[in-house]
């Protein structure tokens, strides 16, 4: 009997040790997650401080100011730089007009298809208030009218007293502007009128007086609303009208293009507009230089982008998790590398460029203006604009992540002691 008593107090005595442990075990526990709690308070009343305090943190993780990263954003600097130093955006010579290549406006005229005298005649005798398609086909497009313009002034084209001439007719009338002509050349060639080049817009009738002779009307009067009017009358009568007096006037655009003055370069004031041609600016040199500037950006765009790839990779060949820490952090670090040479390498670019193009213009060298200008980095602009956009989203995210992270871990304070590690996976 004595012995079962023994056993049992043996059991009693080790159930109560064990209900001792578990109290005491529990009385720390809640210990902790009381001063936990209060930390959590407190944390959460300094919030704005430890956010401050991550962000901090996070700009000295992944800032570049370490002898690696400073060697690979010399790298890049160096080689964006040589890349727009050899491969130029323009080629200098686009970037001077010439004569060569430009025709006879006779010979280049015939590709208008106008009719001959006799045909254009003969036509005349069925003549109603609007030409019909034949008729706009064979006759010559009114903005070639150039005798009783002599009241017509444009400053800079053509002065009072003077008729329009072969020389300035092109930037004189809107029907030779290759862009705007497209509506005003066309509803001119639809209603046999002229729109002049000046402050007023001015539009007039234009008369058809023996085979391709033609007289600028001045009564009656005569203007743009009108004009619209006789527009949609015209095709309202005969709906492919419209077609014909485009079709026409791109023909007629196309003979002149080629010309020794050529057609005006768009959307410029007429005496700007009279000056270039005057200099052998016209809209097809222009396209000439704008076809060679696409080629040279694209160039740019293509090598730009390969550098910031190959330096991007060799910048992550690099990353050391005992050093570096995290890989995500290391990447912003990359990305500055790449963003920073980018944005260096363009600075450069700009001042040396206003700088070549000032000593051209101080020195009165245009070679000089010229071989600046054709250096201008406009493909590696569009590059680092886009690296920038891209970079800001990708970092803007890391970041975010890395606050999310530590603000949990700074809050809570860290892992509670009586909890498996497991809980927390």
């Amino acid at each position: 009997m004595l012995k079962e008593n023994d056993e049992l107090k043996k059991q009693l005595n080790a159930v109560a040790e064990e209900n001792k442990k578990a109290f005491e075990k529990y009385s720390n526990a809640l210990v902790e997650v009381s001063q936990k709690t209060e930390k959590i308070a407190n944390n959460i009343g300094n919030v704005n401080i430890i956010i401050s305090d991550i962000d901090k943190q996070f700009k000295e993780k992944t800032g570049i100011n370490n002898p690696k990263d400073m060697i690979f954003l010399f790298v890049a600097i160096g080689l964006q730089c040589a890349r727009w130093i050899l491969i130029p955006t323009l080629d200098e010579k686009s970037l001077s007009p010439t004569k060569d290549g430009r025709k006879d406006p006779t010979s280049e005229g015939k590709k208008d298809k106008t009719g001959t005298k006799q045909q254009i005649d003969k036509e005349r005798e069925n003549e109603k208030e609007y030409p019909n398609s034949k008729q706009i086909i064979l006759y010559p497009v009114p903005f070639d009218a150039m005798k009783g313009t002599e009241d017509i002034v444009i400053p800079g084209v053509t002065p009072l007293g003077k008729n329009i001439s072969g020389t300035n007719h092109h930037s004189a009338t809107l029907g030779h502007d290759p862009i705007i002509g497209q509506i005003f050349g066309t509803a001119n060639i639809l209603t046999r009128s002229i729109t002049f080049h000046d402050s007023f817009l001015t539009t007039r009738k234009v008369e058809l007086t023996s085979g391709r002779q033609q007289l600028v009307i001045k009564e009656p009067k005569y203007n743009i609303p009108l004009m619209m009017e006789d527009v949609y009358f015209s095709v309202k009568e005969e709906r492919k009208r419209i077609v014909s007096a485009l079709i026409k006037e791109n023909i007629h655009l196309q003979s002149d293009k080629y010309t020794k003055k050529g057609l005006p370069i768009p959307f410029l004031s007429p005496a700007l507009q009279q000056k270039l041609l005057n200099l052998n600016w016209n809209s097809a040199e222009l396209e000439n230089v704008l076809k060679c500037g696409i080629k040279g950006i694209a160039n740019n765009i293509m090598v730009a982008s390969l550098i910031n790839e190959i330096v991007g990779t060799l910048h992550g060949f690099f990353y050391n998790e005992n050093v570096d820490e995290s890989l995500s952090l290391y990447s912003v670090r990359t990305r500055k590398v790449v963003m920073i040479s980018n944005i260096i390498a363009e600075c450069i670019n700009v001042f040396s460029v206003a700088a070549g193009i000032a000593i051209g213009v101080v020195s009165e060298k245009p070679d000089k203006i010229k071989k600046a200008i054709s250096h201008f980095d406009i493909g590696g602009i569009l590059v680092m604009i886009h690296q920038i956009a891209e970079d800001g989203g990708v970092q803007e995210k890391i970041r975010r992540e890395f606050l999310e992270h530590e603000l949990f871990n700074r809050i809570t304070d860290g892992k509670y002691s009586f909890l498996e590690e497991s809980h927390y996976e």
